[in-house]
């Protein structure tokens, strides 16, 4: 009875053992590192009648809130921490609108976000993106340290190769301008216009996607920004030039050692910058023009055939993409959101 008991206690542990390994190995087998969690596959809205995961929405605000709050101690304050709430909110979902801008726009395209090539191509960017780490975790760990998962990059590499699509559709069906004749005709209107400027960095100044400036070695505060833009102003109203100005004061990267300055058309720049110089006319100065980028003094230009005639294909390519973001921009201002109940029980502050 000793022996059996002992017999009996050995494969009771040894089967517990078994038990307890089954399970662990099962629980590695089914857990699948690229899925994301449930929490992350709530919809938070929907945007144009699309569903936003709670891990999209997450990534855009937790980026948004690096940029506007970083490390600031004003959600100590209470009506601050509100103010900056409400910023974020508002600021995320723009970039809401503007991402799924895409995809609706597609539809109008008849073009299938979901269909084998544009799948495909998604797989093969996602792979190309895994093959640069040594194995999955690290991969995951990069997508972390930008606030992304699996499922919100592979979301935003279909994005970029939808807008790829639609931007080629739109040009092979006219709904863009490609006519040479006609192209021309415009870069000859006041639909595109030649401007100059005098750009000064402050220190809330956001860099260009483009690089459209560089940061001087001693960093102006904002007030001095301004006084210098201020001070070129004055200068040129007293009769000195425009381009040895632009060397003396300028701080845009595009406008060193340019004479030609800028050919834009709607859609190239931003609101504010944007407005001001289309409200010029030709050899005005513009005030002082205070922007994400900098402070800035425009003066338009009369336009040279030459250069335009140098610079076409710049030019058509230039239009092409101004036109095509505007019809984005278009779409965005139309999206409808409808937020769920989740969505109003976010905290900004203390989302991780």
């Amino acid at each position: 009875m000793k022996i059996w008991n002992q017999m009996s206690q050995n494969v009771l542990r040894a089967a517990a053992l078994f038990l307890v390994l089954l399970l662990t190995f099962g629980l590695c087998a089914c857990r699948d590192p690229l899925k994301s969690t449930e929490e992350e596959e709530q919809t938070v809205m929907t945007v144009g009648g699309m569903d936003v995961s709670y891990g999209f929405y997450r990534t855009l605000v937790l980026s948004c809130r690096e940029q506007i709050a970083g490390d600031f101690d004003a959600w100590e304050d209470a009506d601050q921490a509100a103010e900056m709430e409400e910023k974020i909110r508002a600021e995320v979902l723009q970039a809401l609108r503007n991402f799924y801008a895409v995809f609706v726009l597609c539809r109008e395209y008849d073009i299938d976000i979901n269909d084998a090539y544009i799948t495909e191509q998604v797989d093969q960017a996602v792979e190309s993106q895994m093959e640069q780490f040594d194995d999955t975790d690290a991969y995951i760990k990069s997508l972390a340290g930008e606030h992304l998962n699996h499922s919100t990059n592979r979301l935003m590499q279909q994005q970029s190769i939808c807008s790829n699509a639609l931007y080629y559709t739109m040009l092979q069906s006219s709904a863009i301008e490609t006519d040479p004749d006609a192209l021309r005709a415009l870069f000859d209107s006041d639909a595109f216009i030649r401007v100059k400027q005098i750009l000064v960095v402050g220190e809330h100044s956001m860099m260009a996607d483009d690089g459209s400036f560089f940061m001087p070695p001693a960093q102006h505060t904002d007030a001095e920004a301004k006084h210098l833009a201020e001070r070129a102003r004055e200068r040129y109203l007293t009769g000195e030039d425009f381009d040895k100005l632009v060397e003396q004061y300028g701080e845009s990267l595009h406008m060193a050692g340019n004479t030609d300055g800028y050919y834009i058309c709607r859609g190239m720049w931003d609101d504010v910058n944007e407005e001001a110089v289309f409200n010029l006319v030709v050899d005005e100065v513009s005030t002082v023009i205070a922007s994400d980028q900098g402070y800035s003094v425009f003066l338009r230009c009369e336009k040279e055939k030459d250069y335009i005639d140098a610079h076409f294909d710049e030019l058509c390519q230039k239009y092409y993409e101004a036109s095509f973001g505007l019809a984005l921009e278009e779409t965005s201002e139309t999206l409808t959101v409808e937020t769920t109940q989740l969505y109003d029980s976010i905290s900004i502050k203390d989302m991780k």
